[in-house]
């Protein structure tokens, strides 16, 4: 015998079946324990963005409040801004001046639950007026949830 065979250690090329079977393995795992949270913050950080678009409309319709002159002069229109939840998830808001709807207009993604309704009246010699002067959004499973509160004297529109 020449030795070949058994005095030297063999060298192979690429990797075993086993071994791409672990690193696979390993992956998935890190993949699995990652995923859920990833999908948290992602539903979070929607929350927040639903959550600054409304307060953004709200302020809005103020603001065109307070610069209306109104047709005739001294008389002042009042903007009534509505948010609604739809039946299938999220939430729909508007805003009125007498009979026309106008902007800020838009849709709060599906996955964002509005609790109850937001109905609020705007002038430009009063703050505001309204039937509720808060709406809580939350995700869908409820996990997180953000507060739209409106302080009708002041002006002031706060997310919590």
């Amino acid at each position: 015998m020449d030795g070949r065979k058994y005095g030297r250690c063999s060298r192979r090329p690429g990797f075993l079946l086993v071994e791409a079977l672990v690193i696979l393995l390993l992956v998935s795992l890190a993949g699995a324990i990652t995923f859920p949270a990833i999908r948290s913050w992602q539903e979070e950080k929607e929350l927040d963005m639903a959550a600054e678009t409304l307060a953004a409309a709200i302020r809005q319709v103020q603001v065109l409040s307070k610069n209306d002159t109104g047709r005739y002069g001294n008389t002042s229109n009042t903007y009534h801004f509505y948010c609604l939840p739809d039946t299938g998830g999220g939430a729909t808001y508007y805003t009125r001046r007498g009979v026309n709807r106008m902007e800020p207009e838009g849709k709060l993604p599906a996955s964002v639950r509005l609790s109850g309704k937001l109905e609020l009246s705007f002038r430009k010699d009063f703050a505001g007026d309204g039937k509720t002067y808060a709406a809580v959004l939350t995700t869908k499973d409820g996990k997180h949830k953000k507060e739209i509160t409106v302080a009708m004297y002041t002006g002031r529109v706060r997310v919590n």
